[in-house]
């Protein structure tokens, strides 16, 4: 989780300056609402980041939990994380789900010929079948060191001595997801691993009705 936030404010925000605060999109909500001198309404989930944009702080969030439900169309795989400052938990919610997106899926409209060509090269090369395999089959579990992996190439979920730091993790973002309601919908019918069509390129399937586990 961590995509760049550009911020032009002219007299407030220097040029130039980055920060490392963690902020979220319920943040921007009292964020404007304070930067235009109203007060952010009460019972929200946001908070204002006011404070680091005027320099006045280098942190905000802790914690920044994420959800990932798909398209419904391209992408059906159900996905939540946690990340605290250089840790990031991914929760899969359906591993026996294979992982697809515009990439594979829409061929001609989205550019993504060239994935036909990893599909053909994985037939007999051992590198690009790899590649394919990792694309479509996530673990239930992943775990990323962001200080020294920032590119989370490096899976640690498996590490033995880091099982306390990953039952910390999850059990916090099992806790947010069920106080947020999240009933982890499925929406479209998904592809299966099981399913030995289900990573050829550019096959569609499913209808549009969302479904519960």
């Amino acid at each position: 989780v961590s995509v760049p936030l550009i911020v032009v404010w002219p007299g407030v925000v220097q040029p130039g300056t980055r920060s490392p605060a963690m902020v979220q999109w319920i943040d921007f909500l009292p964020t404007l609402v304070e930067a235009a001198g109203g007060t952010p309404p009460k019972g929200i989930d946001g908070r204002s980041f006011l404070p680091v944009l005027r320099g006045g702080a280098t942190q905000h969030r802790e914690v920044i939990f994420t959800t990932h439900s798909g398209d419904a169309a391209m992408n059906v795989y159900p996905m939540r994380a946690i990340r605290t400052g250089d840790w990031k938990l991914i929760l899969n919610l359906h591993p026996e789900f294979a992982f697809t997106t515009h990439i594979d899926k829409a061929l001609a409209r989205d550019g993504g010929r060239y994935w036909i060509s990893w599909y053909e090269a994985a037939r007999t090369n051992a590198a690009a079948a790899a590649i394919v395999k990792r694309y479509h089959e996530r673990p239930a579990i992943e775990l990323y060191d962001l200080r020294s992996d920032p590119h989370e190439q490096r899976n640690l979920a498996a590490d033995p001595d880091l099982a306390s730091r990953i039952g910390t993790l999850r059990g916090r973002l099992e806790t947010w997801m069920q106080q947020q309601g999240d009933q982890q919908t499925v929406y479209n019918t998904p592809r299966l691993l099981s399913d030995p069509a289900s990573t050829k390129p550019g096959v569609n399937s499913g209808t549009n009705t969302p479904s519960r586990p």
